[in-house]
């Protein structure tokens, strides 16, 4: 279904070129972003009239032109924001930060754990990474000209290589992205804004509007109405874009199994069935058979035997 949707003008961010966006959890009506200009790893809190309530110097990352933010809570309930240079993935791997999010908007230090991702098929450019609230699970997804693949991060990043696990490709290409809280993946296209019911679902939902997409921050409300999206230059228009309500579409899938804190990537295959395949399922079958035959054998020589 497409939609066309009204875009209002919300603020212009006093922060310079702001990469990315993602909606507070502790804070949800904070807008958490990254420069791409030059000024060293800095995270900062925007308010809902794009003024700047919190600056944090992130101590331990090495200062880089950062286009990536998201935020997702660990195991034990607590939200910490990933950021990162997604451009690095043309090397074939690329370093995540990842810093708890700050309980009061004080301003500061923050000390980060880095982490590093490799691609398991050569480079790739990101264009958007993003986190899954119900299953904890971070995804990159890749910036080409026609279509996009989506990458999921192991459910543990351990301190030597995290190997990225390709999950599927988008016929389309994306320039950002994020989940809901309800679990729909909204995705900016280079023409509109796509709604998936969930990370492995088709678009159910197309938005178009008149507001410029050119700019590269991008983020979703924390209630999931609206999309937040940038025009061009240094310091650009920020305009939100009402989203449609969910539809049978783009209702994320209930029966989903989510992923615990210990899991391994995993393929998420797109269809299921017996333990290797059809020929692991025929010698499964011939097993069986052996065994009845035995035993059959093995009865009639005591009866012989006794007789």
């Amino acid at each position: 279904m497409t939609t066309t949707a009204a875009a209002r003008t919300a603020f212009r961010p006093a922060v310079a070129a702001p990469a990315a966006m993602v909606a507070g959890v502790l804070h949800p009506d904070i807008w958490w972003t990254v420069a791409s200009g030059t000024g060293g790893a800095r995270l900062f809190a925007l308010d809902a009239k794009g003024r700047t309530r919190a600056t944090y110097t992130l101590s331990g990352a090495a200062a880089a032109r950062w286009d990536a933010i998201t935020i997702v809570k660990n195991g034990s309930g607590e939200s910490g924001l990933f950021v990162g240079d997604l451009s690095a993935g043309r090397a074939g791997s690329l370093l995540l930060h990842r810093v708890a999010e700050p309980k009061t908007l004080t301003g500061g230090t923050l000390p980060v754990k880095t982490f590093k991702l490799k691609y398991p098929d050569g480079g790739h450019r990101g264009a958007a990474l993003l986190a899954d609230p119900a299953e904890s699970r971070v995804y990159i997804i890749t910036r080409d000209a026609a279509a996009a693949a989506v990458f999921a991060l192991p459910g543990v990043l351990g301190p030597a290589n995290n190997a990225l696990t390709r999950l599927r490709t988008l016929p389309f290409p994306v320039r950002g992205g994020d989940f809901t809280r309800d679990g729909r993946v909204i995705l900016k296209t280079t023409t509109d804004v796509r709604i998936l019911g969930g990370i492995r679902d088709d678009a159910g939902q197309v938005v178009k509007t008149a507001a410029s997409l050119a700019g590269h921050a991008f983020g979703v409300s924390s209630d999931g109405r609206k999309v937040l999206v940038a025009g061009a230059g240094t310091r650009p228009v920020f305009r939100t874009v009402a989203l449609p309500a969910a539809n049978a579409a783009t209702e994320p899938d209930a029966s989903a199994s989510p992923a615990t804190d210990d899991t391994s990537p995993v393929a998420f295959p797109s269809k299921s069935g017996m333990p290797g395949g059809l020929i692991g399922t025929g010698a499964l079958v011939g097993l069986v058979v052996l065994g009845l035959l035995g035993g059959a054998f093995y009865l009639r020589g005591r009866r012989h035997g006794g007789a």
